[in-house]
């Protein structure tokens, strides 16, 4: 990466295309509902007096959190740019120029948009530089295009295989049965419904305690959704069994069996900062989403991929 004074515009070969911010619907949409939520937050804080004013500052100030964010984070990136280039890339911010080759690209962050497009969100560089980019900056699929581009031309020909032969190479049927494996059954599941169930009970007290009505929207709504949302599928989960085969597995919930090959996964879920799958997704749009607690998931993890269709870059 190299400052405004010393753009390498020889190695970055010729300029293709220039993107600015997209100032669309969904670029309002979220501003349109980070300001709902804050209009909620000011309603209960004017509608209390005395020392309940004192307290319902703090759902104000939660409600009022998205909002703050979201200006902190789009304000200062409206006039951003960025210009695609043959062999890399230059970003214009508040910071500067800021100029970087495909080669010198390190670990890009790379999201999948509500339009099914991968796109870089910020990249890091050999020299630990991180260049972040604007909300709903254009082009970010194209740049994330570009640079798979110059990945797989790195790749000998020789290793390369086609369509045709991968096809060839694909079993049909799941083969052998491995192993079979169902829920845990621990005092452990219940944990998280205890820990839940006193948050939704502080929720449901809150305005009682307090008579006031006001709080009911922004603190037992939310306090008591998660308990309710958890225990249901906690009961509707815990007879699921999966069997895991050769070439695939099986998985049981309630009355139904879905069979699913390695080859037809095309996308996969994780717990929050772990690498446990939470559901998979076959290549015919069907989400197989297992139960908590279910033991084997380990066997699957070797398997799961993200099968990405390439999309032509928005305008």
């Amino acid at each position: 990466m190299r400052p405004a004074s010393e753009p390498d515009g020889t190695k970055l070969g010729a300029a293709k295309r220039t993107y600015r911010v997209k100032f669309g619907l969904a670029y309002f949409a979220i501003y349109a509902l980070c300001l709902a939520l804050f209009g909620l937050g000011l309603a209960i804080f004017l509608g209390t007096t005395g020392w309940e004013r004192v307290a319902s500052v703090i759902p104000l100030l939660f409600l009022s959190t998205p909002l703050a964010f979201l200006l902190w984070r789009t304000i200062p990136t409206v006039f951003d740019e960025l210009r695609l280039c043959e062999n890399g890339f230059v970003y214009k911010s508040r910071k500067g120029l800021q100029t970087c080759l495909w080669s010198q690209i390190k670990n890009p962050d790379v999201i999948l948009d509500t339009d099914d497009r991968v796109k870089f969100t910020s990249i890091t560089t050999k020299k630990n530089e991180v260049i972040r980019f604007a909300f709903k900056m254009r082009g970010l699929d194209a740049l994330a295009q570009a640079f798979d581009a110059y990945e797989y031309s790195k790749i000998p020909d020789s290793e390369k295989i086609s369509e045709t032969e991968a096809a060839a190479l694909r079993p049909d049927t799941l083969g052998m049965l491995k192993a079979t494996y169902h829920t845990a059954n621990n005092a452990a599941q219940l944990i998280p419904i205890a820990a839940l169930l006193l948050v939704a009970a502080f929720g449901v007290l809150l305005p009682i305690a307090n008579k006031n009505w006001w709080l009911a929207p922004a603190c037992t709504l939310p306090m008591a959704l998660p308990f309710v949302i958890y225990v249901w599928t906690f009961f509707r989960t815990k007879n699921d069994e999966l069997q895991v085969f050769e070439n695939g597995f099986t998985y049981r919930s309630g009355r139904e069996t879905v069979s699913c090959l390695w080859d037809e996964i095309v996308e996969y879920a994780t717990a929050r900062r772990s690498s446990t799958p939470t559901g998979v997704k076959k290549e015919d749009g069907k989400w197989i989403n297992f139960a908590f607690g279910m033991q084997g998931l380990d066997d699957l993890r070797p398997h799961l991929r993200t099968v990405v269709t390439v999309k032509e870059p928005e305008e």
